[in-house]
C-alpha cells in the first residue's frame, strides 16, 4: 500500500450535498429498511444495487442479493432491470425485468424500499432535506451516531475481507468545565470549532461523525494503525492550536485521542469500539491533550 499523505488543508463534504438543479440527474434514497436515507446519485454511470462490497449502491441485508438490479440512464431517461435477484426487483409494488422510472417512482429490493426522483423536482428538494434531518447532527454538521454506525459497520465487512481499518476516538478535555463556569452557548462554540478542525483533517474516504456529548469519531479505511496515530497526531495539534472567541475572550481547546486498528480476533464492531474507547481512557488517565494506541507490533 502506498502511503497517504495527511493534508490539513484536504477537506471532504460530509453534509448531504444540496441538489444542483442546473445538471440533469436523478438519485435514489433508501425510504424503508437498512441503511433508512441513504442517497446516490444517479448521473453518467449505471449503478448496481445489492448486498455484495462492490455495488455502488451497497445495501447488506439478506434480503437484498447480492447484484439485485441496476439502474442507469439512456437517452435522458432512467430505467432499472432486475440481474436475476431471488426476490425480485418491484417498481411500485408490482416485479418487473426492465422498467422506465417516473419522478417519485419506488423500487423494492427485498424488505427495502427505494425512491427514485429526479434532481430538479420539488418532492427531491424535500426529500433532500429530510434525509439531512435525520443524518446529520445539528450543531455539528457531522453525520450523527446512527449514520456513522452504519458507515463503521460497512467498513468492518471490507476490513474483514483483509483491507486495513483504524478507528480514533476523540473526546475533548475538562469539557464539563467550560459548560459549567462559560455555559452551554460557550459549549456549543467550542464543539462547533473542533467539529470544523476535524472536518478539515479528513482525507477522501474517511468518515467523521458525533457519537454524542464532546466525543467524536474517525473511521480510517485502509489505514494501518502507525499511519493512524500519526492522523490523531495531527488532529490533536490541529485542535490544541484552536482560538475560540467566545464573550468572556479566547478560549483553548485540548482532546485526548484513541487509536486501534482492526484485528481478526475482534467479532464485532462493538469489539472494535470498545478497544477504541479503552485508549482513550488511557488517554486521559495519562494526563489527556495525547494519543494513546495498541503497540503497532502488538
Amino acid at each position: 500500500m502506498n502511503k497517504r499523505r495527511f493534508d490539513p488543508h484536504t477537506t471532504q463534504r460530509l453534509r448531504v450535498p444540496v441538489a444542483d438543479l442546473s445538471r440533469p440527474g436523478a438519485r435514489l434514497v433508501v425510504i424503508h429498511g437498512e441503511c433508512l436515507g441513504l442517497c446516490v446519485e444517479l448521473l453518467d454511470k449505471p449503478v448496481t444495487i445489492g448486498r455484495a462490497p462492490g455495488c455502488e449502491m451497497q445495501i447488506d441485508h439478506r434480503s437484498v442479493s447480492r447484484m439485485h438490479c441496476t439502474v442507469w440512464c439512456e437517452d435522458g431517461q432512467f430505467n432499472v432491470r432486475d440481474l436475476g435477484s431471488t426476490n425480485k426487483t418491484l417498481v411500485n409494488e408490482h416485479a418487473v425485468d426492465r422498467s422506465e422510472l417516473k419522478d417519485g417512482d419506488t423500487i423494492a429490493v427485498g424488505e427495502i424500499v427505494l425512491k427514485f426522483l429526479r434532481r430538479e423536482s420539488l418532492e427531491d428538494r424535500y426529500h433532500q432535506a429530510m434525509v439531512e434531518m435525520a443524518n446529520v447532527d445539528a450543531l455539528t454538521q457531522l453525520p450523527n451516531r446512527r449514520v456513522w454506525r452504519e458507515g463503521l459497520e460497512r467498513a468492518v465487512v471490507q476490513a474483514q475481507g483483509g483491507s486495513a481499518l483504524s478507528l480514533a476516538f476523540i473526546d475533548l478535555d475538562h469539557f464539563k468545565r467550560i459548560n459549567d463556569v462559560l455555559g452551554h452557548l460557550a459549549g456549543d462554540e467550542v464543539l462547533k470549532a473542533v467539529a470544523q478542525a476535524i472536518r478539515t483533517s479528513l482525507l477522501a474516504g474517511f468518515t467523521a461523525g458525533r457519537l454524542g456529548g464532546e466525543e467524536f469519531a474517525v473511521i480510517l479505511p485502509g489505514v494501518p494503525l502507525r499511519q493512524a496515530i500519526d492522523y490523531a497526531e495531527l488532529l490533536r495539534r490541529a485542535v490544541e492550536a484552536l482560538r475560540v472567541t467566545l464573550p468572556t475572550g479566547e478560549q483553548t481547546i485540548t482532546t485526548s485521542v484513541g487509536v486501534v486498528q482492526w484485528q481478526p480476533a475482534m467479532q464485532t464492531t462493538a469489539d472494535f469500539m470498545r478497544a477504541a474507547d479503552a485508549q482513550l481512557f488511557r488517554a486521559k488517565a495519562e494526563g489527556r491533550n495525547r494519543v494513546c494506541a495498541a503497540n503497532p507490533a502488538g
